[in-house]
């Protein structure tokens, strides 16, 4: 019956066009009894053949190696291939088709790999003939990170699968590892490991590892390293880990010289040594380890263990990216962003970001929404810029929580701010809390609210909130006034050249609110706000000469100073210059002039610009005579005294 199987499965893959295939299988199946070595051999080319088919249809590449190790290696292939007890019955195959020079290879054994490799065969065909084209058409486009965790804990039982699979693939390696087979041995192991198909017990993983490992089998060695270094079953000792990691790195097992690496890199139970984790990592890399081409790439972007080269640690992003790593496709792109070996492209940057992204890499929604958000490498998106924020923000990503905030705050939509910046306010975030109280002062009107982000954020030197903690004690908007305070926290901005807070504190000083009046200090601090372009400091340090108020009195000074803020558009300073156009005072006199200026002011409100303006209509003085327009401007000067 299984001949007849095998015969109908070598029908289908010829006319799938899979011909080298079918032949290989038919050889294995004909020479089984009589030839079981070679039976052997053509399996192990049966199975190759098909994970090289089955790469090229899932990642739509071609395979850099013809080799059932890299195919194995690969963990993003890998992930592609359920159910999973196919996975199980392929590490199987691989291992029991290795023949050594002196192995005694019976007919018991080449039986039972076909028997494994028809299953493998049919669960291929149907995947080849139904998913070929869909595979093809669905592929996704193409799109920096703090170190790895330690391992990933066997990427093959990251996702659920029918019980019903992993009750028969126990029942097939009890047998097999009751009888001595290492492979069977360690595939048990790590049913158990997991808790598939069997009740997860991690002492009994550890003893068919264990069993397996005494054997000198890679996988087994590597997955006790694993037991060692969570502390599962056994108590945590990351010397074990290292011990067994290193026998298994010893023996080829990319993993194992993966999570070597690691412990050198990190300095588990043993000093840190980055060039041992560089040679490791090197090891692993060679052998298509993803995380490691990953690690290695940190190395050399930080010049530690090897040389400092951005131009080595974009290569190593660069194979781990193209082999589908989201974190290396994240930190490819970063280093696209901030052009480091190789020129600045935000376009790029985009497209790997975006691939990350599509792998759930928080770190890549987070930038791939500040792109949108920025339109840099992309057309500008506010909606996609939401809802990258939102995936990286709800998985607690802090800055993606602040932005989704202050975007939310921009389009006035309170209750979604406050929601977000409150969670990253909470989380330590300084500018969120400045933000949320901004919200509190500006949106929400609850000041009283706002006091405590702004006092977090102010005592954590955030000039932007140390001056509003300022604003809310100087004018006592929901608290109680306090100038004192007020001077506190000004003067700690002006500490970090704070423009506002230097022309807040200039006119503390020139009343003596919450300090000692100082009209010298006062000078000062208008002079040093009103050089870097502060129209409200221009103004009352022209207004100071003007008056004479503390210094000698300077109408040419004082028009120095209020021309440059009327020029800003300070209403004041318009009003004021106009009045010393009318005079004569330190500028000529030109009532035409001073008709424009009290314009400028009176269409912003001021009433004595208003009245002034009125009063030139009334005597045709810089203006046409016009006593309806002045009594227009003479009216609309009352309006607000009523």
């Amino acid at each position: 019956m299984q001949y007849e199987i095998l015969r109908e499965q070598c029908k289908k893959m010829h006319a799938l066009s899979l011909t080298n295939l079918a032949k290989d299988l038919q050889d294995a199946s004909t020479s089984a009894v009589t030839k079981p070595a070679v039976s052997l051999q053509k399996s192990r080319l049966v199975l190759e053949e098909i994970l090289y088919e089955l790469y090229k249809l899932e990642m739509q590449a071609e395979p850099k190696q013809k080799s059932i190790r890299a195919f194995m290696n690969n963990r993003n292939f890998i992930a592609k291939i359920h159910p999973r007890r196919i996975y199980l019955l392929i590490n199987l195959v691989r291992k029991m088709t290795i023949i050594s020079s002196n192995s005694i290879v019976e007919a018991k054994a080449a039986k039972i790999v076909l028997d494994y490799i028809s299953d493998i065969v049919e669960w291929f065909i149907n995947r080849y003939d139904c998913s070929f084209k869909a595979t093809i058409s669905a592929r996704k486009g193409s799109l920096f990170e703090d170190i790895m965790p330690p391992f990933d804990i066997n990427i093959l039982f990251q996702e659920d699968q029918p019980t019903d699979d992993y009750e028969y693939a126990a029942n097939w390696f009890e047998l097999a590892a009751n009888e001595g087979n290492a492979s069977a041995q360690y595939n048990l192991g790590v049913l158990y490991n997991h808790g598939r198909g069997v009740k997860r017990d991690y002492k009994i993983a550890r003893m068919w590892y264990e069993k397996a490992a005494a054997q000198q089998d890679a996988d087994a060695l590597y997955s006790l390293g694993v037991l060692y270094h969570l502390g599962q079953g056994v108590a945590q000792n990351y010397d074990e880990a290292a011990h067994h990691y290193k026998t298994a790195a010893d023996l080829g097992n990319a993993d194992a010289q993966y999570n070597l690496g690691v412990l050198y890199n990190q300095g588990l139970g043993m000093p840190i040594n980055f060039s041992e984790a560089a040679k490791w990592y090197v090891l692993a890399a060679n052998q298509g380890n993803t995380s490691a081409q990953n690690n290695l790439g940190f190395l050399y972007h930080n010049g530690t263990g090897v040389v400092q080269s951005f131009e080595e640690a974009l290569a190593c992003f660069e194979v781990a990216a193209l082999a589908g790593d989201a974190s290396a496709q994240y930190n490819f792109g970063y280093m696209y962003i901030k052009g480091r070996g190789t020129a600045q492209d935000f376009q790029e940057a985009a497209k790997w970001f975006h691939l990350a992204a599509l792998q759930d890499h928080t770190n890549a929604e987070f930038q791939l929404a500040m792109l949108y958000n920025t339109g840099q490498g992309l057309q500008q998106d506010t909606d996609e810029a939401l809802k990258w924020f939102k995936l990286a923000a709800h998985k607690g990503h802090i800055n993606a929580q602040y932005c989704l905030g202050a975007l939310y705050a921009k389009e006035k939509n309170s209750s979604r701010a406050e929601k977000w910046l409150q969670l990253a306010a909470n989380n330590g975030h300084i500018s969120a809390g400045y933000e949320l109280g901004l919200l509190y002062v500006d949106q929400l009107q609850q000041p009283e609210k706002a006091l405590h982000y702004f006092k977090v954020a102010a005592e954590k030197g955030y000039p932007e909130a140390q001056f509003q903690l300022g604003l809310l004690y100087a004018t006592g908007d929901g608290i109680t006034l306090n100038y004192p305070e007020a001077v506190k926290w000004w003067r700690a901005a002006t500490d970090q050249s704070h423009i506002r807070a230097e022309y807040q504190l200039g006119l503390l000083y020139e009343q003596g609110l919450g300090i000692t009046q100082d009209l010298d200090e006062a000078r000062r601090c208008y002079r040093l706000a009103a050089i870097q372009g502060h129209a409200g400091a221009q103004y009352q340090l022209g207004n100071l000469y003007d008056k004479g108020t503390g210094v000698e009195q300077d109408y040419t000074e004082a028009a120095k100073w209020i021309e440059q803020a009327a020029a800003k558009g300070h209403a004041k300073a318009q009003y004021q210059l106009a009045q010393m156009h009318s005079h004569g005072q330190g500028v000529p006199k030109d009532f035409a002039r001073a008709a424009q200026l009290y314009r400028l002011a009176a269409n912003q409100g001021h009433q004595k610009a208003q009245f002034q303006l009125g009063m030139l209509y009334r005597k045709g003085q810089g203006v046409a005579q016009d006593y309806s327009e002045a009594t227009r401007w003479l009216k609309k000067s009352l309006e607000l005294l009523h």
